[in-house]
């Protein structure tokens, strides 16, 4: 799963309003106020096209009615720009197509409204039949900082066990790789470190703000990975063109960077692709930490995928970890808005407002919650554009600055 469609949700120490699964309301009003949210909050300096296209689809009740016969509110506004955009995929002509691939500046509205309307059938069937599916290749920026802080917490308990990955809302597995990609992290523009394979066909781009630098494995022994393990309830294939175009669907015009990075980490993928299970993590994911072998340490990802679960769904997950953790060191390691992971703490104050800008999207928090010998504990570790463009680290675990 991927991108945050937001709504409402806020802990201590988040600074935005982030994205809510769990919001029965299905009036036009609370669909307008989602898309009005989505432009204010992650489309506004980042997406204009999108901007716009939500803004106008607010106004307009008859394209509100139409998409509310399609899928639950909470997940509507994404899935339906991306329903549209894969038929625009599918027909480059299109005069849509054109504002979207940047050959024309029009105003992207009308054209997207038309298509909508007129293929109105094509773009409920998909709206009805699949999934956001993308996991957001950028977030592996996160992820190598994050493994680094599981690691290293792990060496202080003397344990040298490898890391065994287990990751929920998997999709087409692409942030299982996040150590085959390579990764810059400047400060005011400046290089602090260089993650990952310089050869690496996918390059990403993280800025780091606030009062620490995270932890980087180069600073310590390298704790190898183990295993590679991705649960979906509709994992994606990499090898499958149809499948990926879908994926290339469910990305934002405007942000050309994250289809050239998505094209990149296919091509890594395709290479050896990663381990995919297709299952509900709900009541998947215990079972499956069971069966691993001893000797490694289970850590479970999630990103942008607990949202999703809904509130009742996240609490049986909790449950299940909780029951597996009792007898079995473990961790979990999340990427998600606070309200989909309350468990982890609230940011220190001069971290939280590193995320007030334009453009910074909803509120996205590094968590980790740790089982060791049968005891849990929880710390925040970043916060974080949702695609991780940038990053501020919360905990002295990292380098000063």
């Amino acid at each position: 799963m991927n991108d945050p469609a937001p709504t409402s949700g806020s802990q201590p120490g988040a600074t935005r309003r982030g994205w809510s699964a769990d919001d029965p309301d299905d009036s036009t009003s609370a669909l307008a106020a989602r898309f009005r949210t989505l432009a204010d909050q992650d489309f506004a300096g980042y997406s204009p096209t999108y901007e716009r296209i939500a803004r106008a689809i607010a106004d307009d009740p008859d394209s509100l009615g139409l998409l509310l016969d399609a899928a639950p509110t909470g997940r509507t506004p994404i899935l339906a720009l991306a329903a549209v955009h894969d038929i625009v995929l599918g027909d480059p002509q299109t005069a849509l197509a054109a504002v979207y691939a940047g050959r024309s500046d029009a105003d992207p509205w009308p054209a997207f409204r038309s298509l909508l309307h007129d293929r109105q059938g094509d773009v409920l069937q998909r709206m009805r039949t699949r999934a956001i599916q993308t996991n957001e290749v950028g977030r592996s920026a996160a992820l190598v900082p994050g493994m680094a802080a599981v690691a290293g917490a792990a060496r202080r308990a003397g344990d040298e066990r490898p890391l065994a990955l287990v990751e929920v809302g998997t999709s087409a597995g692409l942030n299982l790789l996040f150590d085959h990609y390579s990764i810059d992290y400047r400060r005011d523009g400046e290089m602090v470190h260089r993650a990952g394979p310089p050869t690496s066909p996918v390059r990403l781009d993280c800025e780091l703000r606030g009062p620490h630098d995270p932890p980087f494995a180069s600073h310590g022994p390298t704790t190898p990975v183990a295993s590679r393990l991705g649960l979906d309830l509709a994992p994606v294939d990499v090898t499958d063109d149809a499948a990926c175009r879908w994926l290339r669907a469910c990305l934002w015009p405007d942000v050309s960077d994250r289809a050239e990075r998505l094209d990149a980490a296919i091509s890594v993928a395709r290479t050896d692709p990663p381990h995919l299970v297709e299952g509900d993590a709900v009541t998947e994911l215990a079972p499956t930490l069971r069966a691993l072998p001893a000797g490694v340490l289970p850590v479970v990802v999630a990103t942008w995928a607990l949202a999703y679960l809904g509130r009742a769904g996240r609490e049986r997950l909790l449950v299940s970890l909780d029951e597996v953790g009792a007898t079995t060191d473990l961790v979990l390691l999340t990427a998600e808005e606070p309200s989909a992971a309350p468990w982890v703490p609230g940011l220190p104050a001069e971290v939280a407002t590193c995320g007030d800008a334009t453009g910074d999207g909803t509120t996205t928090v590094l968590g980790a919650r740790t089982w060791r010998a049968g005891a849990a504990t929880d710390e925040a570790l970043a916060l974080c554009h949702p695609h991780v463009r940038w990053m501020a680290w919360a905990t002295l675990t990292g380098g000063p600055r």
